[in-house]
């Protein structure tokens, strides 16, 4: 007796040419990605989607994208623009920003948990 699902069976059944066939396989995921200083620029050459970056107040900032991003997951770092150096220690937090579909909004601090600006790296995987 097989005990796979329907869906199962589908997936794991060989096709017509021998190979395994993938019903209703999931397309890749696809991510955008900004890097932003601590004064809030935008860092384009390290960016990708990203269509913004504004530092609203201390450690408070809001990153724009050219896609909708509610749906997707944030991963956010504290960390320097290029390839080289050491970043200042501190944490960060990244939600989606209120009233925008493709907006973020970050809040940088030092180790005490005081707002402080901080550069940092952010992805969104949709």
């Amino acid at each position: 007796m097989n005990n796979e699902t329907p869906d199962e069976a589908a997936i794991n059944s060989p096709a017509e040419d021998g190979s395994t066939a993938v019903a209703d396989a999931p397309a890749p995921a696809d991510a955008v990605r900004a890097v932003v200083q601590a004064n809030g620029v935008l860092v384009a050459a390290q960016s990708l989607g990203a269509t913004s970056s504004t530092r609203l107040a201390v450690g408070t900032y809001q990153v724009c994208f050219n896609v909708v991003v509610t749906r997707g997951t944030y991963l956010a770092t504290v960390g320097l623009p290029g390839n080289t150096g050491t970043p200042p220690t501190g944490e960060i937090t990244v939600t989606g920003r209120a009233g925008t579909t493709n907006c973020l909004f970050l809040q940088t601090f030092n180790s005490a948990g005081a707002l402080a600006d901080r550069s940092f790296h952010v992805v969104v995987v949709r």
